[in-house]
């Protein structure tokens, strides 16, 4: 650091030692009195001092800008930067670079994003708040796979709800960036989850689950089997992540002590059953068994396990649970065999899956679900024959109304 231009002493000293009225020794850049007090230091003198880099040829002497700095930078002095407790110590080349490195404004604005709202999306409750706002970001910047897919999801939160229309195509292309970034960085670690990364790991299943459900589809899709697959395939991914975490080394219990606990202590509160729900229950149930004894080949207890899983999720959707998690939830307790049947286009899978897009129509209000409830519903009624739409019925009304048959082909 070079020293612009030579100080001259002001005979009446800094300007807070002329308020106190005290003698003032007119130290610079911060005189002993000021630097006791932890005060700003400020001299009346028109000549001023001005640090810059060696070698500047800068010749501003005004308002700091890159290279320069006012004489109250903690950065100027050490007794001025140990009097604010923030001492640090760089070498000359790490000083340069700082000084000439340019702010990605683009991925500030999208932590920005983060923090301010989309954070929100992952988060449960008033419990779980701080945590995917303040200490998932701390974490990130230690992992920067899960610094990208933070990124990644901020971007296209602002690409599907952002005021500015013409601004969805950048957003959407920043995204795929950044999720892809995430995803390389990602499949490196998958062969070392351990307690140094387990808590970032399980931040970024829970991220990349939701970007996959978020990411735009083609709307009007004329094959309703591209809707059952793409829904296929963000299961697959859900419970694929899931295990990453918990395939190595059950870490549970390590996350459950941890600053993440309050994420996995989910209150799973029942509410009341309504009647038509029991008895589509009832249907579902009598269906499987009829299968069953009409093919001995027919998967009962793979698809009893199904439905009361479909049970358990809504009883929670009744007791006013309208989290993330109730979707997550159904897919991660499906026996793989069901994984199997679904792929395999087996009738009564998808009639559960038409059940499944009930419980996403109670997240309809979170933006990353948006119309899932919609175009599942919609595409399995196309799919399946008049033997089997008896049995999606309840579902239909749920998720379109009374009046479903006039919406099933809008």
């Amino acid at each position: 650091m070079a020293l612009r231009r030579p100080h001259r002493k002001s005979r009446h000293g800094c300007v807070e030692c002329k308020r106190r009225r005290v003698k003032c020794d007119e130290s610079r850049p911060s005189c002993n009195n000021c630097a006791h007090r932890h005060s700003e230091c400020e001299y009346g003198s028109s000549s001023s001092i001005l640090w810059t880099n060696d070698g500047s040829d800068s010749g501003q002497t005004g308002e700091p800008v890159s290279g320069l700095r006012s004489p109250s930078s903690p950065t100027t002095d050490t007794a001025a930067a140990d009097s604010l407790g923030i001492l640090t110590q760089l070498s000359s080349e790490n000083a340069t670079t700082s000084a000439g490195s340019a702010l990605n404004l683009n991925d500030l604005e999208l932590m920005i994003q983060w923090c301010d709202t989309t954070f929100q999306t992952l988060s449960r409750n008033e419990r779980t708040d701080p945590i995917w706002r303040t200490i998932v970001p701390e974490e990130a910047l230690s992992h920067p796979f899960l610094m990208h897919g933070i990124l990644a999801l901020s971007s296209l939160h602002l690409a599907r709800t952002g005021p500015d229309p013409t601004r969805r195509g950048s957003y959407l292309n920043r995204a795929v960036t950044h999720q892809n970034q995430a995803l390389a960085l990602f499949r490196e670690m998958l062969g070392d989850v351990n307690e140094s990364n387990a808590k970032a790991m399980f931040a970024f299943a829970g991220i990349v689950v939701i970007y996959t459900f978020a990411f735009p589809h083609t709307p009007g899709a004329q094959d309703p089997w591209a809707c059952v697959d793409d829904l296929y395939q963000v299961l697959v991914l859900t419970r694929g992540v899931q295990q990453v975490i918990y395939a190595p080394q059950d870490f549970t219990t390590f996350l459950v002590d941890s600053s993440f606990g309050p994420i996995l202590q989910i209150e799973e509160t029942q509410g009341p059953m309504p009647t038509d729900t029991i008895a589509m229950l009832r249907q579902l149930r009598e269906a499987n068994k009829f299968c069953a004894a009409r093919d001995p080949k027919h998967e009962l207890q793979v698809y009893e396990g199904s439905i009361a899983n479909l049970e358990e999720m809504l009883s929670w959707c009744y007791s006013g649970m309208r989290a993330n998690t109730i979707a997550g939830k159904w897919a991660i307790r499906l026996k793989p065999r069901f994984m199997e049947l679904l792929h395999e286009r087996e009738p009564l899978a998808l009639v559960m899956l038409a059940h499944y897009g009930v419980l996403l129509q109670y997240l309809k209000h979170r933006w990353c679900f948006d119309e899932w409830c919609v175009r599942v519903s919609k595409a399995v009624w196309a799919i399946l024959d008049d033997q089997w739409r008896p049995l999606i019925q309840w579902a239909m009304k749920e998720i379109l109304g009374v009046n479903f048959l006039e919406k099933v082909w809008s």
